[in-house]
């Protein structure tokens, strides 16, 4: 049944404005630095207006920063989470709503529908960096609430609405504050892209550096020149033929039985000698890659590193030339209950708006596992269609905006009575 309380056309409008001024926002997140908080100050702003109680704090704020080994050491000068509650009459459900106000870099280059902080708006879609990820819905949050909060509804269960820093490059720092502060709820909805599907687990993602060493020079003079481009060409092939014995070889969780990909190894970086045209003018002292590998619920940082590892070394034909070292730290899965209540009632408000939602696991890594090991909480990813994420010209749907929000406001009023 669906719910007397209405995104109507002024709501919808509110959305668009929304997304665009805080895509407008440059809030890119740079390891160890981040530069969210003209962002957060601005959502602070809009949510303090709206009537909520504000809560903001640095992760470097908590007593266990930095030595919980959870946290991921970076500089937090001036990067603050937002919490901001909805306190509820008592009796009912509590909610919290989550998402992240970091975006990732401009590149790769170029953009060309658009410049990545001037959001446009063409044929159904606002395109600009962040949009989808996650600034679109964290929107449809917050104009789920307003609208809600202006037609009367009031909670029974307290509703926790909060925008964190740091979740891009493997960090989740933001996440995991809020969850060792108490932020936590019956439930959770994490505000990511999902295509509005109901994502109660995700993948994880581990990141590497591949370097192989070589001696720069050219064979004038009769000299055994190791090029370490040929090896980390070489090293590339490798890392195809690992993919595909992996897929092969790992068991397909329920969840992602049909998705339209399997696990993936991704090379976001390669590079051999200088970045500029008038440099070097031999072969490369070194060449090194970075690579994403994607888990499973269930695999262990441990047994992937010494699968990944092992079959480098063995299979690469100059091992001795050969440094692996990872990046951050593990991204670990995020899994919750698929039967969880909440999950169910969340794919059932969906369900009213559009016939090809479902119950399934997300293709993406993100902060879902401190959500479930840290906050105690079962929760979903839920959130607007988009494309391009962490790409030029990253776009949302508009029209998939306002479902998302009337999902939310559907999955609201039921769940926190």
């Amino acid at each position: 049944m669906k719910s007397k309380y209405k995104i109507s056309d002024v709501y919808k409008q509110r959305i668009l404005d929304l997304v665009c001024e805080l895509v407008r926002i440059p809030t890119i997140n740079f390891p160890p630095d981040g530069q969210e908080k003209a962002g957060q100050d601005y959502l602070k702003s809009y949510l303090k207006d709206m009537g909520l109680i504000i809560d903001e704090f640095s992760p470097a704020d908590l007593p266990e920063y930095p030595n919980n080994p959870e946290f991921l050491p970076r500089n937090f000068e001036g990067r603050n989470n937002i919490d901001a509650v909805w306190k509820g009459t008592g009796g009912g459900k509590s909610l919290l709503l989550t998402g992240h106000m970091d975006v990732v870099p401009i590149e790769p280059l170029p953009w060309t529908v658009t410049k990545a902080f001037e959001p446009l708006i063409k044929d159904g879609k606002i395109y600009g960096r962040g949009c989808a990820d996650m600034k679109g819905g964290l929107a449809c949050a917050v104009i789920a609430i307003k609208m809600l909060k202006e037609s009367g509804f009031v909670p029974k269960g307290d509703i926790i609405l909060e925008s964190v820093v740091d979740e891009e490059y493997a960090g989740a720092n933001g996440t995991i504050a809020s969850r060792l502060k108490g932020y936590n709820a019956d439930y959770a909805v994490l505000l990511e892209f999902s295509n509005l599907k109901v994502n109660p687990a995700c993948l994880g993602g581990l990141i590497y550096k591949i370097t192989v060493k070589g001696n720069a020079g050219m064979p004038f003079t009769g000299a055994t020149i190791k090029n370490p481009a040929v090896g980390i060409s070489e090293i590339i092939g490798l890392i195809s033929e690992y993919t595909e014995k992996r897929i092969r070889e790992t068991p397909v969780p329920e969840l992602w039985k049909n998705a339209p990909q399997k696990l993936q190894t991704i090379i976001t970086k390669v590079k051999a000698g200088e970045a500029y045209e008038s440099g070097q003018l031999s072969a490369p002292i070194d060449a090194w890659m970075e690579v994403v590998l994607q888990s499973y619920p269930g695999e262990t940082e441990k047994s992937i590193e010494t699968s990944f590892k092992k079959y480098l070394s063995e299979h690469f034909s100059e091992p001795e030339t050969l440094y692996i070292e990872r990046e951050y730290h593990y991204c670990r899965p995020g899994y919750s209950d698929p039967g969880h209540p909440g999950t169910k009632l969340l794919f059932e408000c969906a369900g009213r708006y559009v016939d090809y939602t479902e119950i399934c696991g997300s293709l993406a890594s993100c902060d879902l596992y401190a959500i479930n090991e840290i906050g105690g909480m079962n929760a979903a990813i839920f959130g607007p269609v988009g494309g391009q994420i962490h790409a030029p010209d990253e776009w949302v749907d508009i029209e998939s905006l306002n479902i998302c929000a009337q999902s939310l406001a559907d999955f609201i009023t039921e769940w926190c009575g």
